[in-house]
């Protein structure tokens, strides 16, 4: 999808697409973070860039969508955000960043996109991407039907150098009490967890 098919689906949304608290693994894993600066990659409708707003973190969300930055902005909390219309392909930020966040962005190019978001951070910072694994397609989970855009470990793993101490990356599986859109789904999904910490 471009952005005017999202500006169209966010548009068409009663409040926002997504559910209101970003996916349970990436909770667990910002909480334990000491707060700086952020950056939530595709932040959509902004869930995750307010929770962590709303944990100390300095956050930006970036998005191509400006119907989706517009609900963003528009949450409880969304003034404590920075909030950037650009695409991933061509944005950067002015210095490097504690934490870069990125749940769900797939794209034909995903893993130069996100060796690309992994140049933003900063040594000892933080590297935290979850997507849709290509296993979600026979598993029934919502999301994309592609198997060219979707996330495997060794994809994600391989868009790191050795400037990067992988943490996690793996397949997980998400229930329906860890719900990725507002009015939840009945299934089970497989995403990708990729982790990764900048040692230089």
């Amino acid at each position: 999808m471009d952005a005017t098919q999202w500006d169209e689906r966010y548009r068409a949304s009663a409040g926002g697409v997504w559910a209101t608290q970003p996916p349970a693994v990436v909770r667990e894993i910002a909480a334990a973070l000491a707060p700086g600066a952020a950056i939530d990659v595709a932040t959509g409708d902004g869930r995750t860039a307010v929770w962590l707003a709303e944990r100390g973190w300095r956050c930006t969300g970036v998005d191509f969508s400006e119907a989706g930055l517009a609900l963003a902005a528009a949450r409880p909390g969304g003034d404590a955000v920075t909030w950037v219309h650009a695409d991933v392909h061509e944005w950067e930020p002015a210095a490097p960043i504690d934490l870069v966040v990125s749940c769900y962005l797939h794209l034909a190019d995903s893993a130069a996109a996100v060796a690309r978001i992994a140049e933003w951070v900063a040594p000892g910072g933080t590297l935290l991407v979850i997507g849709h694994d290509v296993e979600n397609i026979a598993a029934g989970g919502h999301g994309p039907s592609d198997p060219a855009i979707l996330y495997t470990p060794e994809l994600l793993r391989g868009a790191l150098d050795d400037r990067f101490r992988v943490e996690r990356c793996e397949r997980i599986v998400r229930t329906s009490a860890d719900a990725e859109l507002r009015d939840g789904h009945a299934a089970a999904a497989i995403d990708t967890l990729l982790h990764a910490v900048r040692v230089r």
